[in-house]
């Protein structure tokens, strides 16, 4: 015999949270998130203080049925369609994956949720203005407790940040926009860096080719490798990326050009101080370091016991959707991938910079 366990809130709702199926302890009350998970999941919603009540539902309302898994998900696309939620918030892998097919893990085993957890998400088959944003359902983050102000003010602060835009607006807020220019012509490159020189900052990054695994300059040599692209961000929307083998009449001239930019602007970085100076030093340019901000310390005494990555970064101070996979599985003979890759890690950087001088003008004794 089955349990139909109910809803929970009002379909009317403009945040839709889906879970995979009710818990057991759910049939005692017979509706959904009424047992000590979701006494867990409303005490964190009440923590991240969303402003409105979400519409709780499931895939698969009745404990102990056997179900057609792809006739279910075709089932809540078609009720998201009907009611029109602006923010769906899944809290399982299978419906994060139907609902936007790249986040799906190639190895079965991964979890999507791990990756793309408070990322601001569209699917191609809802018909109205929404976001998809994923997190982690109640059982999960209560056996990882660690998470839960993580899931509070993060993911859930996303939604909260989506639902008073639309309060306040009355449509959703677009995601970021950036320029980000790739293998410009020599003039354009020339002119991007000469029109870097007298900023406040730049930001930079840099991206390595290695050695292949078990050759010899890597088991004999160990050859840390050679900066491929190198990018440079005005600002938080506006970057470019380059490499310097594309431009072998003209290394001379860009040389002399990044040098003067590098050793005079103070320089943004994640992670800059422990890796990207000293390859760019090894290359013969003179980095102004006393004025480089390092974005990974710069967390480390904001947020000790958070995560430092700039994925994790990127989640916590932006509204970029979960980037890091574009920069695997390029080649050098199409490499614009990589490059926009780079461009977009030059400039998100610099918006996290921005995040974190505000947060260190609000915590003065920090700095």
């Amino acid at each position: 015999m089955s349990d139909l366990i109910q809803n929970y809130g009002d379909e009317k709702s403009p945040v839709w949270i889906i879970v995979g199926e009710p818990y057991a302890k759910d049939s005692e009350t017979g509706y959904l998130f009424s047992s000590g998970q979701g006494y867990s999941f409303k005490k964190i919603w009440k923590l991240a203080n969303v402003g409105c009540d979400p519409f709780i539902c499931s895939l698969r309302p009745c404990l102990g049925a056997t179900y057609d898994n792809a006739t279910r998900l075709y089932m809540m696309l078609e009720e998201i369609n009907k009611h029109k939620p602006s923010i769906i918030v899944p809290m399982c892998d299978e419906l994060l994956t139907y609902l936007v097919p790249r986040t799906t893990q190639a190895k079965e085993h991964n979890s999507s949720l791990r990756k793309w957890s408070g990322s601001l998400l569209t699917c191609d088959a809802i018909q109205h203005p929404h976001y998809i944003i994923g997190t982690h359902p109640p059982d999960w983050v209560n056996m990882n407790w660690d998470y839960h102000e993580i899931q509070a003010f993060i993911d859930f602060g996303h939604v909260k940040e989506e639902y008073e835009f639309i309060q306040k607006n009355g449509f959703l807020q677009s995601l970021p926009q950036r320029t980000l220019l790739t293998e410009p012509p020599i003039d354009i490159l020339l002119d991007y860096l000469r029109s870097c020189c007298g900023l406040p900052y730049v930001s930079v990054d840099i991206e390595t080719i290695r050695p292949r695994k078990k050759s010899y300059y890597e088991a004999e040599i160990h050859h840390p490798g050679y900066p491929y692209t190198i990018a440079i961000a005005k600002n938080a929307h506006d970057a470019i990326s380059f490499s310097f083998w594309d431009y072998i009449d003209h290394v001379h001239l860009i040389w002399r050009r990044l040098n003067e930019l590098l050793s005079k602007t103070p320089q943004i970085g994640q992670n800059y101080f422990l890796f990207d100076s000293h390859y760019l030093e090894a290359l013969g340019f003179y980095i102004y370091l006393a004025g480089c901000q390092d974005t990974y310390f710069r967390h480390h005494i904001l947020w000790p016991g958070l995560e430092h990555k700039l994925q994790f970064q990127t989640k916590q101070y932006t509204r970029e959707p979960f980037y890091k996979d574009e920069g695997k599985n390029w080649s050098s003979r199409f490499k614009r991938q990589l490059m926009i890759y780079n461009a977009k890690d030059a400039a998100v950087t610099y918006e996290i910079w921005e995040k974190q001088e505000e947060e260190f003008n609000d915590r003065p004794h920090l700095r």
